[in-house]
C-alpha cells in the first residue's frame, strides 16, 4: 500500500507565515515603522525648508517688501506744513526834532471877518489865528453848522464844501491868520412850509482835521430848521488872506 506524500497547507490570505521577515509583528516590524517614520519626517522637513527658500526669493525679488493681498492698505495722509513767513518789523521813522503839528483848537481863536452881501446870499471869512506861542499847520475845509435855541442845537443841515479850489498847505507863525470863505444863503429864498426857518445864535465851528468845535456867536442869522435845505457852504479851504 503506498503512502500518499502531504503538502504543507497555503498560507491563509497570502500572509506571511509567523516570524517572516515580512510579519509585520515580526522582529524586524517594528524598525520598520520607525525608518518609515523617519524617512516622512526628512521629506516634510525638506518641503519646509524649499518653501522657506522660496519665499526668502520672494522677498529679495520684490525688494524686500510682502504686501499680503487679504488685508486693504489704507493709505494715512501726511500733513502738509506750510512754513509762515518771517516779518520783519520795519522801524517807525525817527521824528524829525521841531516838527511842525497841526492847529489843534487850543491853538487857534476863531471869529468871523466882515462880510460882503450878494444876490440872495452873503459871504462871511472865518478866520483862524494861531494864538500859541509855536508854530502850527493848518489846511482843508473847516466844519461849519448853524446853532440857536439858547443850547447849541444844530439848527438844518451843515455846510456843504465847493472843492474846485485846491488844498494849500499853511504854516502858521505865533499871530498869522488863515481864512476860509462862508457863503450863506437867505433863508427867505425858500417857501417857509419848506425851511422852517428860526433866528439862529451863531456857528459851530469845526478847524480842519480837529474833531472839536468851537462857538462863534453872529447876529442877524436866519438858519432853516429843515435839513433838507442846504443854506450854508464853505468855497474855499483855509488859505492866507488876500
Amino acid at each position: 500500500m503506498s503512502e500518499q506524500q502531504g503538502f504543507p497547507e497555503p498560507f491563509g490570505d497570502g500572509d506571511s507565515p509567523a516570524g517572516s521577515p515580512g510579519d509585520p509583528d515580526g522582529p524586524d516590524g517594528p524598525r520598520r515603522r520607525i525608518r518609515g517614520r523617519t524617512i516622512a519626517i526628512i521629506v516634510l522637513a525638506v518641503l519646509v525648508l524649499a518653501l522657506i527658500v522660496a519665499v526668502v526669493l520672494l522677498v529679495f525679488a520684490r525688494g524686500g517688501s510682502v504686501t499680503p493681498t487679504s488685508s486693504p492698505t489704507t493709505a494715512i495722509a501726511t500733513p502738509t506744513h506750510t512754513a509762515t513767513p518771517t516779518r520783519t518789523a520795519t522801524p517807525a521813522p525817527p521824528s524829525t526834532p521841531g516838527a511842525v503839528s497841526t492847529c489843534s483848537v487850543d491853538d487857534l481863536a476863531v471869529s468871523l471877518g466882515t462880510g460882503n452881501a450878494a444876490a440872495g446870499s452873503a459871504y462871511v471869512p472865518i478866520r483862524f489865528t494861531n494864538t500859541s506861542s509855536k508854530p502850527c499847520e493848518l489846511h482843508g475845509f473847516p466844519g461849519v453848522s448853524f446853532v440857536g435855541k439858547g443850547n447849541g442845537t444844530q439848527l438844518g443841515a451843515p455846510a456843504d464844501w465847493d472843492q474846485s479850489q485846491p488844498i494849500v498847505q499853511n504854516t502858521l507863525r505865533p499871530g498869522d491868520v488863515v481864512v476860509a470863505n462862508l457863503r450863506v444863503a437867505q433863508a427867505g429864498n425858500y417857501d417857509s412850509s419848506e425851511c422852517q426857518p428860526l433866528a439862529a445864535d451863531g456857528f459851530r465851528v469845526y478847524p480842519p482835521h480837529s474833531t472839536r468845535s468851537v462857538f462863534v456867536q453872529a447876529a442877524n442869522l436866519t438858519a432853516c430848521q429843515n435839513d433838507k435845505v442846504h443854506l450854508l457852504t464853505v468855497v474855499s479851504p483855509v488859505a492866507a488872506p488876500k
